[in-house]
């Protein structure tokens, strides 16, 4: 590991954040303790929580001093947001300027196949139990219901064909 990498350690969601090369790592927090959702500098053994720490290698746009210097300039910072402005998008902010998230890009598109392939299951369902008479009754699920569930199974999509390495590091 060098100063200015992108670290990351594997999860449900991955954790990303800056190697400030002197055995310290900004992110943005996910514990109580840290400052649930507020940007940190933390030794790399509290950062990889007893976890692999692995490096994301692709083109960066600064030098390893400007992304170190970017991730410190926004120490402090408290504007935590799971879909657009979480410790992925912090990092590839550091890195390339942008604000990006390729994680929740892989889960949602997933997701969203799963809840159309969900609904369609649900609403064959129904329709046949009601033309047979088998039920009898009309359920409905509400869409949280369906939709939680294609979240967690667009999950599992994405760390199942990230682990047969269809989606590698970019």
């Amino acid at each position: 590991m060098a100063k200015g990498d992108h670290l990351y350690v594997e999860g449900l969601v991955d954790h990303h954040g800056i190697d400030c090369g002197d055995g310290t790592v900004i992110h943005y927090s996910a514990s109580l303790k840290g400052g649930l959702g507020r940007i940190i500098r933390v030794s790399t053994s509290e950062f990889a929580d007893r976890k692999p720490i692995r490096i994301k290698n692709y083109p960066k746009n600064y030098s390893r001093d400007e992304i170190v210097r970017g991730a410190k300039e926004r120490l402090g910072e408290a504007s935590y947001d799971p879909y657009h402005n979480n410790c992925e998008h912090f990092v590839y902010w550091c890195t390339t300027g942008k604000s990006e998230c390729y994680q929740w890009d892989h889960v949602l598109t997933a997701a969203s196949g799963t809840a159309a392939a969900g609904l369609g299951l649900v609403s064959t369902q129904v329709a046949a139990g009601g033309i047979l008479g088998v039920v009898g009754v009309t359920v409905g699920l509400p869409v949280a219901v369906i939709g939680g569930g294609a979240v967690a199974a667009g999950a599992a999509i994405y760390h199942g064909l990230r682990m047969l390495g269809n989606w590698g590091d970019r």
